[in-house]
């Protein structure tokens, strides 16, 4: 008797685990407009049975079916896992838009402190480990990028009018904050990506083929290297302070991988505080400002950044300013954005226009304004070499000397 009521509890157990799995994949669907594999959905984290849209009426996407759908871009949908009752927990986010976008962009400030956490934190070196990762390519990058907890893939192709245009989709890992997200999810989010982005287009009526994501996506790194040794994204800087010295130039690095077709490339370089010390006693009041700000260094790191967008990314460029808004930097031309702290610079790569930037933090800008000029000519210089870029724009001289 007893073996029999183990074994029918054990069995209802099992049918209601089956409901709720079904149930779960019904709703995810359905919030999802049909864009991913409900299964893959659940099975990140370790796997769930029960999962939920979110309430709101911005957790569910848009019917991209519709005849107004390119009105309603970009949309997303939130999938959070169901716990014991009464709880929830965030897990999955897709997002879809469609590029020219008026509500996204790429934006560049030298105000966006990447070491941000580290600061909050009042951590010691500040500079030893960024807030995130810079893009790494999926394959040789026209796929898409990928980042430590989420990934973008584009699906570029035609519209009507014969423009090129595309459409994107990201997935993020949700659950990033609280559980360390494994290469095997890593994997599993470039391909709800890549679904996603081919089912969203097809809807769209944008024709594509996608190329399959490799099968390992390691972990991106966060933690900085050693200027000297860097590579990558970030092999022109070592190559320039090996020929030229390296001053009063950051002595870390935080590369990724190249693409030979990556939509974005970045290079983060940054000034241990060992650095900022031996730097110190050759200042002059001037740059210091005042005797103040020699505090304000312990929790205020010296970097700068160097970016490029490639293709319809690069239309997509906005300088924020701090506290006075966005200012859109078009491919063709170049110049400073004095108020972001950023200089850009444009090309024609392989018949695609490029945007270059180089966004510096305050009050770092002043101490190695000299420097300035020739780092920026030779990091464009050698994306140029590497992507086939020609018609490079570069800023004015005065545009680096003046205050």
């Amino acid at each position: 008797m007893l073996g029999l009521g183990a074994g029918g509890w054990g069995l209802w157990l099992e049918t209601e685990e089956h409901l709720d799995r079904a149930a779960s994949r019904e709703r995810i669907t359905r919030a999802c407009d049909g864009l991913v594999d409900p299964d893959k959905v659940l099975g990140l984290n370790g796997g769930a049975v029960r999962a939920r849209p979110g309430s709101g009426d911005e957790d569910g996407m848009s019917d991209l079916d519709a005849p107004e759908a390119l009105a309603t871009l970009p949309t997303e949908c939130e999938i959070y896992r169901v716990g014991d009752p009464g709880t929830s927990y965030n897990h999955f986010l897709l997002s879809v838009w469609q590029n020219p976008s008026d509500d996204l962009a790429n934006l560049v400030s030298g105000w966006d402190d990447p070491f941000w956490t580290r600061m909050y934190e009042r951590a010691d070196d500040l500079t030893l480990v960024a807030d995130d990762a810079a893009p790494h390519p999926l394959g040789d990058g026209r796929l898409g990028s990928y980042y430590d907890h989420s990934v973008i893939v584009k699906a570029v192709c035609t519209d009507a009018e014969g423009d090129t245009t595309s459409v994107n989709a990201q997935t993020v890992a949700k659950y990033f904050e609280d559980t360390e997200v494994t290469d095997a999810d890593r994997r599993t989010l470039a391909e709800l990506a890549r679904t996603a982005a081919e089912r969203a287009a097809a809807k769209l009526g944008c024709t594509t083929t996608l190329p399959v994501p490799q099968e390992e996506l390691p972990t991106p790194r966060k933690r900085v290297a050693d200027a000297e040794s860097a590579g990558g994204s970030c092999g022109w800087y070592a190559e320039l302070i090996k020929a030229d010295g390296r001053g009063r130039l950051p002595d870390r690095a935080l590369a990724a991988p190249v693409g030979a077709h990556s939509h974005e490339e970045s290079c983060l370089l940054a000034m241990s505080e060992k650095g900022v010390r031996a730097l110190w006693p050759d200042l002059t009041e001037d740059e210091v400002h005042s005797a103040e700000l020699r505090d304000v260094l312990h929790v205020a790191p010296w970097w700068l950044r160097t970016t490029s967008y490639f293709g319809d990314e690069a239309a997509e460029v906005k300088a924020e300013s701090h506290g006075t808004g966005q200012t859109a930097l078009t491919p063709g031309t170049a110049g400073r954005s004095r108020d972001a702290n950023v200089w850009w610079a444009s090309s024609t790569c392989a018949g695609q226009p490029a945007l270059h930037t180089l966004s510096i933090d305050y009050p770092y800008d002043d101490i190695v304004k000299e420097r300035l000029q020739s780092l920026f000519k030779a990091y464009v210089a050698d994306v140029a070499a590497r992507r086939d870029c020609t018609d490079v724009k570069f800023p004015a001289t005065s545009t680096f000397r003046a205050d």
